[in-house]
């Protein structure tokens, strides 16, 4: 007979080895991030939607038809945080942490919220690891970003991942207010053939079209202007430098004249990490400069990059962790001795069951045969006698008698 309690489309539970999988990954970010200097950070999960309307921007697809929103009891907008970015920037300017330091380094972890439709890695509430530094405005900040990103996945097993890597320029009017008039011109001359939301886009956020999923709009911009043709001379030297030393540590990557990321804020380097194991969703993260994002809040400019990536696809793409090692299973006749044998365990260290019920031996073996551990630890009424135990290796068949710390000793090893 099926619950009635059922759970909200687009959300799901983690447990199993699918939990083991997310806590694994985090647990590897923090120790890879941890040497590149980045401290953890932990933000709401709501903030007010203007923080969101701001720094993601009015016209893009999250904010206009994405966002979870409710009103407060004093009517205040409020948002289920879409994407980290704008948060670590709302932190950093209200503690004023650029004046204490010349650079400052945050990772974060936790749920984002998307109205999406839910496909094969796409959740409503869907799970980031987030990186983001601040007060490095050269090329090697970007770097180091690949630098750690390509450990980070060497640590955790992945492979057949890549980098995507463009540059968008500069609000400079010879850079990214060029190459938009170029793109505008090219995209008018074919308004009517564009899908509805791409002919809005052209009015609002022209760069929008370029990031279009609908098949019709991806052939009509495949000769589209390049935004790596009208870079002024600031950003064409920041993207070629960085091109250098990308070769120089030898990472690998590909130029997609076509990326430009979802969201308004970024500037020069924009950047995905793709693997063609998810098929046809490949990105499985991405980031870039956001040198802007500081001034769209009226603070003072701060050079800015940083990333984000997929935890539920990072999870389709990653072996199994390492399986720790499984609790002791003990039996025994008597309740008392069997909780003070499971007590001393877990003390040592050892994870320990029990069957709670008071079963009977025979029972208990059988639920140990289930519980499909190395290890039984049986208390019979010997055992109990002797101020012994008798350990069973569940996958040899072979057993032996001996004192507990004996025990502990050869479950350790």
């Amino acid at each position: 007979m099926s619950s009635k309690l059922q759970i909200v489309k687009g959300m799901r539970d983690l447990s199993g080895v699918e939990a083991k999988s997310f806590a694994h990954l985090e647990d590897t970010a923090r120790q890879i991030f941890g040497l590149y200097g980045f401290e953890e950070l932990r933000t709401p999960i709501l903030e007010f939607t203007e923080l969101f309307t701001k720094g993601i921007g009015q016209d893009t697809d999250i904010v206009g038809k994405e966002m979870y929103l409710v009103l407060d009891r004093r009517e205040k907008s409020l948002a289920l945080r879409p994407e980290g970015t704008a948060s670590v920037v709302r932190h950093v300017a209200s503690q004023g942490l650029m004046r204490q330091k010349k650079q400052v380094k945050f990772f974060y972890f936790g749920p984002m919220f998307r109205y999406e439709r839910p496909q094969k890695g796409r959740f409503r509430q869907f799970y980031q690891i987030g990186v983001e530094s601040f007060g490095n405005a050269g090329p090697d900040g970007d770097l180091e970003l690949f630098l750690m990103l390509r450990q980070y996945f060497s640590a955790i097993g992945l492979k057949n991942v890549g980098f995507q890597l463009n540059s968008i320029g500069c609000p400079a009017p010879d850079c990214r207010p060029a190459f938009r008039a170029k793109l505008v011109g090219f995209l008018s001359a074919q308004k009517e053939a564009l899908c509805p939301d791409c002919q809005r886009r052209l009015e609002t956020n022209p760069l929008r079209v370029l990031d279009c999923k609908n098949e019709r709009c991806i052939q009509l911009t495949q000769d589209a202007p390049k935004s790596i043709d009208s870079l002024c001379g600031s950003c064409k030297g920041h993207h070629q430098e960085l091109l250098g030393l990308l070769e120089a540590h030898q990472i690998s990557y590909e130029t997609n004249n076509r990326l430009v990321r979802g969201l308004d804020y970024y500037s020069k380097t924009v950047f995905e990490v793709y693997s063609a194991d998810l098929g046809a969703q490949s990105a499985a993260g991405g980031g870039g400069r956001f040198d802007g994002l500081f001034e769209q809040f009226g603070e003072e400019p701060v050079p800015s990059v940083g990333f984000a990536l997929g935890l539920d696809r990072l999870v389709m793409l990653c072996p199994e962790p390492p399986k720790g090692q499984a609790p002791v299973f003990v039996i025994g006749w008597e309740q008392k001795a069997v909780s003070l044998m499971v007590a001393q365990l877990r003390e040592a260290g050892i994870g320990a069951e029990y069957d709670p019920g008071r079963a009977s031996m025979k029972s208990q073996f059988k639920q140990a045969d289930r519980f499909g551990g190395r290890w039984t630890l049986v208390l019979g009424e010997e055992e109990i006698r002797t101020g012994q135990v008798t350990l069973k290796n569940m996958q040899q068949g072979t057993q032996t008698t001996l004192s507990p710390n004996e025990a502990l000793k050869l479950i350790r090893a």
